[in-house]
C-alpha cells in the first residue's frame, strides 16, 4: 500500500465521519480509529516533507516527527499550553513536545494561521507521520 493510497484512505474516513477502520489486503493493512491513530503493517507513515500538506478543506497539517507522548503542557503539572485552539500561530513557533527515551524534542509548526484543531490530548502516544493539529492558514 502506498503512501498515496493511505492517505486518501485517511481522508475519505475524516470525510465520512467515520470512527473506526480496518483493511486489509494482500500488499498490506491499516487500522485507523476516532483517535487519530494510523498504523499500517508494512508501511512507513507520511515523511516529513509531506507533513505541510494541504487537506481538501484547506487546512494545513501539523504531523508528528517521531515516535512518542506527545505533551500539550509546557511544564509538566502546569496547565498552560503550547497552544489552543483559536490561537495564531507563525512559521516556526513550538506547539508541544514529544518525549521518547526521556529526551523531549519540540514540535514546531512550518505554517502560519489559527490552529483550527488538536486531534491529541496531552500524554497520547503519537506515530511518526499522525498529524497532531491542524492549521487554517492566514488570508491573503
Amino acid at each position: 500500500m502506498d503512501i498515496k493510497t493511505i492517505e486518501e484512505i485517511v481522508k475519505l474516513f475524516n470525510k465520512e465521519g467515520l470512527t473506526k477502520l480496518k483493511i486489509q489486503g494482500e500488499d498490506g493493512s491499516i487500522h485507523i480509529e476516532k483517535n487519530n491513530t494510523v498504523s499500517s503493517a508494512n508501511e512507513p507513515a507520511a515523511s516529513p516533507e509531506q507533513s505541510g500538506t494541504e487537506k481538501s478543506s484547506n487546512l494545513l497539517e501539523i504531523t508528528a516527527e517521531q515516535v512518542g507522548t506527545f505533551y500539550t503542557n509546557k511544564e509538566e503539572g502546569s496547565d498552560e499550553t503550547f497552544v489552543s485552539v483559536g490561537d495564531t500561530v507563525s512559521k516556526g513557533d513550538t506547539v508541544g513536545l514529544i518525549e521518547a527515551m526521556k529526551v523531549f524534542n519540540e514540535i514546531t509548526t512550518e505554517h502560519e494561521g489559527t490552529i483550527e484543531e488538536i486531534l491529541v490530548e496531552h500524554g497520547d502516544v503519537v506515530e511518526y507521520g499522525q498529524v497532531i493539529m491542524t492549521v487554517k492558514p492566514e488570508e491573503g
